[in-house]
C-alpha cells in the first residue's frame, strides 16, 4: 500500500466515517453532500473534507472533450479524444448507492479511463431514488444501451462498466437485456459492485472496522444503514432477493467476459467474491482482482498510484 493510500484511509476514517450521522438520523442527502453533488454542496464541512472533495470532484485538465448530450431523453456526458475509436464505446454507470452521484461526480475517473483506453465513454445521468425508485434506474440503463445500438454500435463493440451501485446496475442491465433478448455487450468491468442488497454479506461483519468510510464500526449499524438505503429509498416493498435488485442471487448463463476489482478491507468484498464464484460456476470468463488496503472505489481517487494501476488494468482488459 502506498503512503498516499495510508494517508487517504486515515483522512477518510477521521473526517468522513467518524463524523457521519447515526443510522436513525442518516439521510440519502448525506451521500449527496459527501459526493459534492451539484445542488447539495455542504458549505459547513471541514477544510480537510473540502480539500479532499476538490481533489476528487473538481474537473482536471485534460485533452479529453467532455460534452453534455442526450441518449433519447436520458441526459449523458460523453468523453472522447478527437481521434477516439469510433467503432467501440463504454457505457458507464456511476456509483452512489442509487441515491447519489452523477456523471460529473465521476468525471475525473472517466477522463482517466478515456485517456488510457482511447475509447468514447457515455456516462448516463440515470434516475435516482427516492425521487425515482426501482426500477427507474434500470429502465434508463437498458434504454441507453438500446440507443447506442440504434446509433450504429455493434453489441460486441460496447463495453459496460460501473462502480458500487453502478456495478450493480451494470450486472442487472445485462440480466435484463438477456431477459428481453437483446444482443449483449462483449465485456463488463465492475468496481466494487454492490451485489447483495439484503445487507447480509459476510464482509459487512468482517470489514466494518477496516472499511475507511462506507461503514460504521458497529457492523450491525452498517447492515441497518444498508437496509435503510434499500428499504426506505431505493426499492421500498420489493423482494430484495430479486436478481434485478440483488444480482448475487442470479444465475449467470452466457454472461459477457467480466473484470471485477475490489479491495480486501471494504464491506462489499464478499459481494465481489460471490459474483465471481457464480460466474465461474456457470462457465463464464471472469477475472477477480483483489487489491490490498484501499477504500471503496479507490479508482476515483486519481492521485493514488493504485488508482492508476487499476485504470490500466481496465484498459488492458478491454483491449485484449
Amino acid at each position: 500500500m502506498s503512503i498516499r493510500a495510508q494517508l487517504l484511509n486515515y483522512v477518510l476514517k477521521k473526517f468522513v466515517k467518524k463524523v457521519q450521522p447515526s443510522v436513525e438520523d442518516r439521510s440519502y442527502l448525506e451521500a449527496r453532500k459527501m459526493m459534492n453533488q451539484k445542488g447539495y454542496e455542504d458549505k459547513s464541512s471541514s477544510i480537510i473534507n473540502k480539500s479532499l472533495q476538490k481533489l476528487v470532484f473538481v474537473k482536471k485538465n485534460s485533452k479529453i472533450h467532455v460534452k453534455e448530450i442526450y441518449l433519447d431523453n436520458i441526459r449523458t456526458l460523453s468523453f472522447e479524444y478527437n481521434d477516439s475509436n469510433d467503432e467501440k464505446c463504454i457505457l458507464y454507470f456511476h456509483g452512489g448507492g442509487y441515491v447519489a452521484g452523477s456523471p460529473e461526480t465521476h468525471q475525473n475517473l472517466l477522463i482517466s479511463i478515456a485517456e488510457t483506453t482511447n475509447l468514447k465513454i457515455y456516462a448516463i445521468d440515470y434516475s435516482l431514488a427516492p425521487e425515482k425508485p426501482f426500477p427507474a434506474a434500470l429502465n434508463d440503463a437498458v434504454e441507453s444501451y438500446k440507443v447506442l445500438l440504434r446509433k450504429g454500435y455493434k453489441s460486441q463493440n460496447i463495453y459496460i462498466g460501473g462502480d458500487s451501485a453502478g456495478g450493480n446496475l451494470s450486472i442487472v442491465t445485462i440480466l435484463k437485456l438477456q431477459e428481453i433478448k437483446e444482443p449483449l455487450p462483449s465485456k463488463v468491468f465492475l468496481l466494487s459492485p454492490w451485489a447483495d442488497l439484503t445487507g447480509e454479506g459476510s464482509s459487512i461483519k468482517e470489514n466494518s472496522l477496516s472499511d475507511p468510510y462506507l461503514s460504521y464500526d458497529d457492523w450491525l449499524n452498517t447492515s441497518k444503514s444498508m437496509k435503510k438505503n434499500v428499504e426506505n429509498w431505493y426499492a421500498p416493498d420489493h423482494d430484495y432477493t430479486n436478481p434485478l435488485i440483488s444480482p448475487v442471487f442470479a444465475n449467470f448463463k452466457n454472461f459477457p467476459e467480466t473484470l471485477i476489482q475490489v479491495s480486501d478491507i471494504e464491506i462489499l468484498l464478499s459481494d465481489s467474491i460471490a459474483i465471481s464464484s457464480k460466474l465461474k460456476n456457470d462457465n463464464n470468463g471472469v477475472k477477480l482482482s483483489i487489491y490490498k488496503n484501499l477504500p471503496h472505489v479507490w479508482q476515483i481517487f486519481g492521485f493514488l498510484p493504485e488508482s492508476k494501476k487499476a485504470v490500466q488494468e481496465i484498459s488492458n482488459f478491454l483491449e485484449n
